[in-house]
């Protein structure tokens, strides 16, 4: 996927590079509150205004009715030192508390109506409304039009896109925080029509099984150049849940998940149970009982996604998360909730499922994309709304050897900035035959090609790595004082900022884990009916946030069934303390980095060798003014607090 500077067209996985936006510098009238963000800023050919009577659909997210006391509410129950510590309320409890005045919904009802719009309430989150663009037009006061890439470009698709930022009425500005899509996505035929994107591919080390190790030094890379004298060694085949579960040490108490329901956010393909058990059976994992695993195709009953509409990608995220949980709770009830596809829907409408009608407690999403201001105030919301009713919500920091997006924070996925949610970074670990973990360090391997000849390594190359760092325009959180260094904190202006990731886990490509499900052998091309189930060894933040989502349901059984909630205040209060691996910069005695020789497919159907140096660094190079993650002693920028241990469970037992 290419980075375009707009913002919010598509939430993508982990793995991919993510859509960017530039700072809006259009004002609104001045009876009028502009929502910052939302317009079109460089990149597109402009085709002209969108036809006025070209249907459209659009959500549009409301405030609550005490902003501040939600968030007090919200840092009460999830913070351990406070008497409320715990009081979680019920649903209802929450609505009724935390919506808007119903006077307050008829005046929003009221401005958009008054356009010509059609309004529902689908929940007491947001108004569905439908009209034209015309309409849409002139509740905004904006004009929307029709962008194209270049035609040289050879993307297909038409992106509707407002030339100055939405505006609402002065009188509705605290009570209107932003729209569902901002950039929507159409069909290159048809104008009218929605499409999610195609552009979502997790990480994926697709080499040969017989070129690889079942573990960590197993077996020598024979017939390539040695390093350091030494022959390297092969990558792992991809850890199976048994060995992430002993290395961690998370199979010392005993405790499987028993009682705690996990929800994963990812469109899924219906095979995905069976592909569950399948995948169970091979890799020494009990299966599914009857009932445990729900799957939700979309949260407001659009229609999922297609493999050619983008659904491909999600379809192996979902079997990612799923199977990942699975296999490091292997009791947990798991729930797969698929993402909205209808015009002006996003990812709330899968976390406001999550809330109304599951019993998860804990949400792990492998998405990555940076909201607009106002979509990030009403993300927030539905978080602290979470912490009150005991859920926890789990993101990826992102992968890639390149700064992120220009507003989410340095090398930090946008989602995973927000103080409400915890932030899973990424390691490489080296999990030996005897199943204990060797060595660990921060994920980021350069790569060294093979050279023509054949006899020699090249240049180091820059490649993937784990996301983290700063996130633009957040304080720093109370939970994070006192641990975070100033070096990662300190802003420009002197102040601080949040900083993730909060902790780490298994993420390297390298050393994954093995996945295996129906649609990885599929491709957006093909027809599903003819997909069958494959096994590839999977990594990225994509893996390391429902690993670790799977901790915290043994870490739950462990405190007596209790959930956390929000769980970032109960983290750091272990932050120094045998709970966490402090993870550093791992050497061989002679101070060189580690080194794994993996095979991949070149074009003439053959496999060819590359080098990977785990230097815990994703960039070789010069990086200008920006900072990649870092790992180091303490917290740091790739994995934060550290890699959970044994010692992580048994803190909370006896609780």
């Amino acid at each position: 996927m290419r980075r375009i500077r707009f913002r919010w067209a598509v939430a993508a996985v982990c793995a991919m590079t993510l859509t960017t936006a530039g700072a809006a510098t259009a004002t609104a009238a001045p009876d009028r509150v502009p929502l910052i963000g939302t317009s079109f800023t460089d990149g597109l050919v402009d085709q002209g205004p969108v036809p006025d009577g070209t249907p459209v659909a659009q959500t549009v997210y409301l405030a609550v009715k005490d902003p501040d006391g939600l968030a007090r509410r919200a840092k009460a129950v999830s913070d351990p030192a406070s008497p409320g510590y715990g009081r979680f309320l019920g649903r209802d409890r929450i609505r009724e508390t935390t919506r808007l005045d119903r006077a307050q919904v008829d005046r929003v009802r009221a401005w958009l109506t008054g356009a010509g719009l059609s309004v529902t309430e689908p929940d007491w989150r947001h108004l569905a409304v439908t009209g034209t663009f015309g309409q849409l037009n002139k509740a905004f006061a904006v004009t929307f039009h029709d962008y194209v890439y270049p035609p040289e470009s050879g993307i297909k698709g038409h992106y509707l896109i407002s030339t100055t930022n939405l505006s609402v009425p002065a009188e509705l500005g605290a009570l209107v925080l932003g729209v569902g899509q901002d950039t929507i996505l159409v069909r290159d035929s048809d104008p009218a029509a929605p499409r999610r994107s195609t552009g979502r591919s997790p990480r994926v080390d697709a080499g040969a099984a017989e070129e690889c190790s079942k573990y960590w030094g197993q077996r020598p890379a024979t017939g390539v150049p040695k390093v350091n004298g030494a022959t390297p060694p092969l990558k792992p085949c991809g850890y199976t849940p048994k060995q992430l579960r002993h290395a961690y040490g998370l199979d010392k108490l005993g405790v499987t998940g028993a009682g705690q329901t996990v929800a994963v956010v990812a469109s899924s393909m219906d095979t995905l149970e069976k592909d569950i058990n399948t995948w169970s059976d091979r890799v020494g994992t009990q299966r599914l009982r009857p009932g445990q695993f729900t799957r939700v195709p979309s949260p407001d009953g659009s229609p999922p996604e297609g493999p050619g509409d983008g659904g491909y990608g999600a379809m192996i995220e979902a079997t990612i998360d799923a199977e990942s949980v699975h296999g490091i709770a292997p009791d947990a009830n798991i729930v797969a909730i698929g993402q909205s596809t209808a015009q002006g829907g996003n990812l709330l409408a899968s976390l406001g499922y999550a809330l109304d009608h599951t019993d998860a407690s804990i949400v792990s999403m492998s998405l990555a994309n940076d909201p607009p201001p106002g979509l990030r105030k009403a993300f927030d919301q539905v978080y602290q709304e979470g912490a009150l009713q005991g859920v926890g919500f789990y993101f990826c920091t992102g992968d890639g050897g390149y700064k992120i997006n220009d507003t989410g924070g340095e090398w930090l996925n946008g989602y995973a900035g927000s103080t409400w949610v915890t932030g899973v970074g990424g390691t490489s670990v080296a999990i030996g035959k005897d199943g204990d973990r060797e060595w660990e360090t921060g994920w980021g391997d350069p790569v060294s090609p093979l050279s023509k000849d054949g006899k020699s390594w090249e240049e180091m190359q820059s490649t993937g790595g784990t996301g983290g760092g700063r996130a633009t325009g957040q304080p720093q959180p109370w939970y994070q004082r006192g641990v975070v260094p100033d070096r990662y904190a300190t802003t420009s202006d002197g102040s601080r900022g949040r900083v993730g990731p909060d902790v780490a886990f298994d993420a390297d490509p390298v050393t994954g884990m093995v996945v295996g499900g129906t649609p990885l052998n599929g491709s957006p091309a093909t027809d599903p009916g003819t997909w069958h189930y494959v096994e590839h060894t999977f990594g990225g933040t994509s893996l390391s946030t429902p690993l670790f989502a799977g901790v915290q349901a043994l870490a739950q059984q462990a405190n007596g069934g209790k959930r956390f909630g929000f769980a970032n205040p109960v983290l750091y209060q272990r932050a120094g303390t045998p709970a966490f691996r402090d993870v550093t910069a791992y050497r061989l005695p002679n101070g060189d980095p580690a080194t794994a020789v993996v095979y991949g497919s070149d074009p003439s159907g053959g496999k060819t060798p590359e080098l990977h140096h785990f230097l815990a660094t994703q960039w070789v190079g010069p990086v200008g003014d920006a900072r990649p993650p870092e790992v180091a002693p303490g917290f740091d920028t790739e994995t934060g607090l550290g890699t959970p241990t044994g010692a992580y469970l048994r803190s909370f037992a006896g609780h």
